[in-house]
């Protein structure tokens, strides 16, 4: 007699979910395990935040722009899902920054804007005398002995300068984290160069240790048909196991290490382990448990949104060196970073229009989310004029908002997040969360996250009767 199999349910289909869902399933067939992975996704396309457009002939990614290379994860499984040769990297180098009024180039090694040599700080124009002043004091200085968490404005104040820290970290870490740095804790991005700062002393020992952490050509990679062929792939790879239309009201525990799951609240299914890959903002959605809340609590969500400019080909006057611009907060502009993709993708390199991808409102503004398409168009190109001299009419534009996506969270998220995790595992065996930003953000981060709650889910049911 065939014995029953145990459902393994991932709630999101984003690249978090699909990637536990391709890990599950490869382990269920290589091993002939007993279990039936089942996916379920409250909308009517898997994917997420990697959202690519089909435009006439091109493909634009509407949500994630671009994937890290200095980080494994995304490369190891492209290369597993045989799509190297679909990959495109990233071209002339970083963005330039846009302050008072004016571009400015970090003409010299650097990382996420930091110079990689401490002399290098004589080069940024950008920076007053009393700011690079300030930068070669406390970069000499080890502060990697401190164990507490901190924002991330603070930790890199007091390693690079409150003026560096204001006009060079904050543009290039919040066009990557879209979070306000003022608030969110430096554990909480899971950035390598914190370990490596604790590993060399400093954090300019550290940058000059690891020259591939540098800035520059192939930082950044995209498919040519757009970022959404990586979950399109996995989604193929795993398409029997998504149920579309499935959105998770609740969760309870039932008899027999099982849960019970209910869905558009009309129907519920019972499974011995989940992996809840959502937005961290609808775990108190799903999660009624009064003691889980608590942990949720201080999550704040902030949206962010995406705009597509088609100009004519020379319009821009004033053109940055690098591939795009990165606007420093106290612009008080509605942009937030520009990417100018026929300079950053050689598939739009001969392309006969000026086209440049602008992500828009900070993450914490949600005034900029209530306006509507022709507001948003005005205020954007109004500030376009003023980074890049745009005068001529856009020939389209496509406007993308992203409402409520973004999460916030605050200092001391590490401790919180290890303090979870052990929860779940005394009051919720087989329960794992894997939502956006629980343990770093991005796609590396993400992937990262699912390979190791499946690893979690597997061991788990290896190990329950």
């Amino acid at each position: 007699m065939e014995k029953a199999k145990k459902r393994i349910a991932i709630i999101g289909s984003g690249i978090t979910g699909l990637t536990a869902a391709y890990r599950l399933q490869q382990q269920v067939e290589k091993n002939e395990l007993p279990y039936e992975v089942i996916v379920l996704e409250s909308s009517i396309r898997s994917g997420g935040k990697l959202y690519t457009m089909k435009f006439g002939e091109q493909y634009i990614d509407l949500g994630a722009e671009s994937i890290d290379t200095r980080q494994p994860e995304a490369m190891e499984l492209i290369e597993e899902l045989n799509l190297l040769d679909q990959l495109e990297y990233s071209r002339n180098g970083k963005p330039d920054i846009f302050a008072f009024n004016k571009l400015y180039q970090l003409d010299c090694d650097t990382y996420k804007g930091i110079p990689v040599k401490r002399t290098d700080i004589w080069k940024f124009d950008l920076v007053s005398f009393q700011g690079k002043l300030s930068f070669l004091k406390d970069t000499y200085f080890s502060r990697s002995d401190e164990g507490s968490d901190v924002t991330t404005k603070k930790y890199f104040a007091q390693r690079i300068g409150e003026e560096m820290s204001e006009y060079v970290a904050e543009p290039f870490f919040s066009k990557i984290y879209s979070s306000d740095i003022d608030e969110i804790g430096i554990k909480g991005l899971n950035e390598p160069i914190v370990a490596l700062e604790k590993e060399h002393g400093t954090l300019t020992r550290a940058l000059e240790a690891h020259p591939e952490l540098k800035d520059g050509n192939g930082n950044y990679i995209t498919f040519t048909q757009g970022l959404e062929t990586l979950t399109k792939t996995l989604t193929e790879k795993v398409e029997s196991s998504i149920r579309y239309s499935k959105k998770v009201t609740d969760i309870k525990k039932s008899i027999n290490n099982t849960y019970i799951i209910d869905i558009n609240k009309k129907e519920q299914l019972r499974v011995h382990s989940l992996i809840v890959a959502t937005d961290s903002g609808a775990y108190n959605q799903i999660l009624s448990d009064n003691q889980l809340s608590d942990y949720f609590k201080d999550i704040k969500m902030g949206s962010i949104g995406f705009v597509l400019f088609s100009f004519p080909k020379g319009s821009i006057k004033k053109k940055p060196k690098g591939n795009g611009v990165l606007s420093v907060r106290r612009n008080n502009s509605y942009i937030q970073s520009v990417v100018w993709l026929n300079k950053k993708w050689a598939h739009y390199a001969d392309k006969d229009e000026e086209l440049l991808g602008i992500y828009f409102g900070r993450s914490t503004d949600s005034i900029m989310m209530s306006l509507s398409n022709k507001q948003i168009e005005e205020a954007i190109l109004k500030d376009l004029n003023k980074m890049l001299s745009i005068q001529e009419e856009p020939n389209y534009r496509i406007i993308k908002r992203w409402p409520n996506a973004i999460p916030h969270f605050s200092v001391n998220h590490e401790e919180k997040t290890k303090n979870l995790s052990e929860f779940l595992d005394e009051k919720y065996p087989g329960m794992y969360l894997a939502g956006n930003g629980m343990n770093g953000f991005g796609v590396n981060s993400c992937i990262k996250q699912a390979n190791r709650a499946s690893e979690a889910v597997l061991d788990y049911l290896e190990n329950t009767k």
